[in-house]
């Protein structure tokens, strides 16, 4: 998972803020400058390196970077696949929140070999949810944050997230205040040609 994170990491620092803040970062971590695999083993420890360092020379806090890779791994203009991935979860967004249990085995039909942390949503009242990562690494909370606001963007709901503290993981409260706030984007299960 944490080649993942990192390789997407890689990407949003490149199309965001350009080459040389990206291979900063690599030389003063002492990373090759071929930057990161996907689907290569890393320790956490690279990840929090990663995080610091990109902190840095972004002068943004680590949360705040991850909340932005979030949402640019949903609406950025390369990864139309993992939005995809996420709008079969339902036509609306409680229907993609009630399918999120379901992620980590859709995510493993595409990349067996990925282990994403166990997913767990509970509907505490109406509109009202708390969704936690079991045993996940907690800078996964603001990474969820940035992508489910992306989702919500994306099926034109309006919703509040908030970290919710959890012994288990990183968790969050997320408020549906209202699913059609907005025009949801376009999406169709088929793709043309």
């Amino acid at each position: 998972m944490y080649g993942l994170i990192l390789r997407a990491l890689q990407g949003y620092v490149l199309t965001t803020f350009g080459q040389a803040a990206w291979q900063r970062i690599l030389s003063r971590g002492r990373f090759p400058s071929s930057g990161f695999e996907p689907l290569l083993p890393y320790d956490s420890l690279v990840l929090d390196q990663v995080l610091a360092l990109s902190s840095a020379e972004l002068d943004r806090p680590v949360p705040a970077i991850l909340e932005d890779l979030g949402t640019s791994i949903i609406a950025g203009p390369h990864c139309a696949a993992p939005r995809r991935l996420l709008r079969f979860g339902g036509a609306g967004f409680t229907d993609f929140l009630l399918s999120l249990e379901e992620l980590p085995d859709r995510a493993r039909l595409a990349l067996p070999e990925l282990d994403l942390p166990d997913l767990r949503l509970d509907e505490v009242g109406p509109g009202l949810y708390r969704l936690t990562a079991r045993g996940a690494p907690m800078e996964l909370g603001p990474l969820m944050t940035g992508v489910l606001t992306a989702m919500a963007d994306d099926y034109g709901a309006l919703v509040l997230i908030e970290p919710w503290l959890c012994a288990q993981g990183p968790a969050l409260t997320i408020r549906l205040l209202e699913a059609r706030f907005a025009e949801a984007r376009r999406f169709e299960l088929s793709r043309a040609g």
